[in-house]
């Protein structure tokens, strides 16, 4: 049985520093700075010899995919700029409360656990406690909440009237490009998906029944192990109907690669009209706003975000029960799903109970504009 010193020298010639999800640093697997060498831990059960190479690179691949590439890149520029403050890893809690107290009134308190978040990541990462669970850290947080406020900005929901107004076929773009528009936008709103959602699906993880389409997200930002969930997105007839749209599109999918049941639903169209690669989840932000420029409306306060919010509120208020909601959107909890319900009307829903359409209305013009989900 080799000594301590031995394992660890053994260890590290054969191991090395494995680089950091934070860009910058590098955590040691084993060896200098890790638990086996402070704790003086058993080593594991397998020979440092068969230690490889390849076997290192897998360890490095799967580290990597620990987090998601958005968190990852986010996690980097926080970090970046905790660094150009003053700051560094290892800190102490006096400097990250100090840190906050400089950007407090700067930046918006979300923004501000996000960097701490980031701070702690760097210190867990290479097995330093973090000063960001001391009652200091904590405490300034709270202060700065009370003082400055944490209210978070929300993309204002797309509401039922402008989203027949997108679904209209506009002559002066593309033929092409203009379904596909139609149908992201539509699909985007009736399935409540985030951007990176819609953006991943492909035809083959559609599924065409009579009452509408069944459409597999493979993962998801509240999903990334990729269980998955299926959404259903029902017939409602009309122009506004998003699997009308969708089968549109899909046949100009089929004549243009037959044997694309595999590529991805959503791309990029060229002046020509022919199709490229995949849209990005920050193209969809773009589409949105080019066509509510074309319509005439303004997109202050409009994001991809906002066919989500719209599809939430939208449902609520025409009396979807809540877990209906929730299985079509992917929240986890119920409290997320009440901060989407964003309506212009606070008279939409009367919670004292009582029936009647708003003033000058009829109730069969009233009743046309609700959106339920998950009820027949």
């Amino acid at each position: 049985m080799p000594s301590r010193t031995s394992w660890r020298c053994a260890f590290r010639c054969a191991c090395g520093p494995a680089t950091c999800l934070i860009r910058g640093q590098t955590i040691p697997l084993w060896g200098s700075g890790s638990s086996l060498q402070r704790t003086g831990s058993a080593p594991p059960s397998f020979c440092p010899g068969r230690y490889s190479m390849k076997t290192k690179s897998k360890v490095e691949r799967y580290l990597q995919q620990a987090l998601a590439s958005n968190t990852r890149s986010a996690y980097a520029s926080d970090l970046k700029h905790f660094r150009a403050w003053g700051g560094r890893v290892p800190a102490t809690p006096q400097v990250v409360a100090q840190y906050l107290a400089d950007c407090a009134g700067k930046m918006k308190a979300s923004t501000l656990g996000r960097r701490l978040a980031a701070i702690r990541h760097a210190h867990v990462a290479v097995g330093n406690a973090s000063p960001t669970d001391s009652a200091l850290v904590k405490r300034t947080l709270r202060g700065i909440k009370r003082v400055h406020g944490s209210a978070v900005k929300q993309a204002a929901p797309i509401t039922l009237n402008v989203l027949r107004k997108l679904a209209r076929p506009l002559p002066e773009l593309d033929p092409v490009r203009d379904l596909r528009d139609r149908c992201l936008l539509l699909l985007g709103f009736a399935g409540g998906f985030r951007r990176s959602e819609l953006v991943s699906l492909r035809p083959c993880d559609l599924k065409i029944t009579r009452e509408g389409v069944l459409m597999s997200v493979r993962s998801s930002k509240t999903d990334p192990t990729g269980k998955g969930r299926v959404v259903a997105v029902r017939k409602t007839g009309g122009r506004t109907c998003p699997v009308t749209v969708l089968l549109r599109w899909l046949a100009v999918l089929r004549r243009a690669d037959p044997e694309g049941a595999a590529a991805p639903l959503f791309r990029s169209v060229t002046r020509s009209g022919r199709l490229g690669d995949r849209l990005t989840a920050a193209s969809v932000n773009d589409i949105l706003r080019r066509r509510l420029k074309l319509l005439g409306i303004t997109s202050s306060g409009m994001s991809a975000h906002s066919l989500r919010a719209g599809l939430v509120t939208a449902a609520a208020v025409a009396g979807s029960p809540l877990w209906a909601i929730q299985r079509q959107t992917g929240h986890r909890c119920a409290s997320s799903v009440h901060r989407y319900i964003r309506t212009a009307d606070q008279f939409a829903v009367d919670v004292l109970g009582v029936a009647g359409a708003p003033r000058g209305e009829s109730k069969e013009a009233a009743r046309s504009l609700t959106f339920r989900v998950g009820v027949s």
